[in-house]
């Protein structure tokens, strides 16, 4: 289990975005609840059952050691609240609990795809959903996410996709994690 999720960890990694966050209110600020969530696993340590799916391989563990930082890395990365990212977005609300962020098809970035859902009590994300693409001339990947809390603390999560290299067959994986 241990090789197939370092190798995991390996394909998740992605760029590295702008680091300026964007004037208040442009976006819904993912990172700093991903922050919270982060160090709130980190001081609990729960345990977690996770099943994990690497080219077909897969294998199930249950274990109160996690990495939080890097087992929601992907979530941070999903974050578009950043300065250069200010005009990048399609914003909308189908309600007042929702935000949806979709990429203007002029534009050229990893996240594609943002929502989260509030708690109509809490006022904290109950989903959060994004989809991550990157491609060039020799690598490809897509990164479809999710997370759902309830009472403001993460119980399941989910990170599925794949990643291509040129001259390579593509390589889906699987991360799915419920939070006892």
């Amino acid at each position: 289990m241990k090789v197939i999720y370092g190798v995991l960890i390996l394909l998740l990694a992605g760029c590295s975005n702008p680091t300026e966050k964007a004037p208040a209110g442009t976006y819904y600020d993912l990172k700093s609840y991903v922050e919270k969530q982060i160090a709130q696993l980190d001081g609990r340590k729960p345990t977690v059952v996770k099943q994990v799916s690497l080219d077909g391989k897969q294998e199930q563990e249950t274990d109160r050691n996690i990495n939080w930082s890097r087992e929601l890395e992907l979530f941070l990365q999903a974050d578009i609240n950043k300065q250069a990212y200010q005009a990048s977005y399609q914003q909308s609300r189908p309600d007042s609990l929702t935000y949806e962020y979709r990429l203007k098809p002029t534009e050229h970035l990893a996240v594609q795809f943002l929502r989260v859902e509030l708690d109509p009590k809490s006022h904290q994300p109950r989903r959060v959903e994004a989809v991550l693409k990157t491609k060039n001339t020799l690598y490809e990947s897509e990164r479809k996410v999710w997370l759902e809390s309830e009472n403001g603390n993460v119980r399941r999560y989910h990170v599925e996709g794949f990643q291509q290299l040129a001259w390579l067959d593509k390589k889906p994986f699987l991360v799915e994690g419920t939070i006892q």
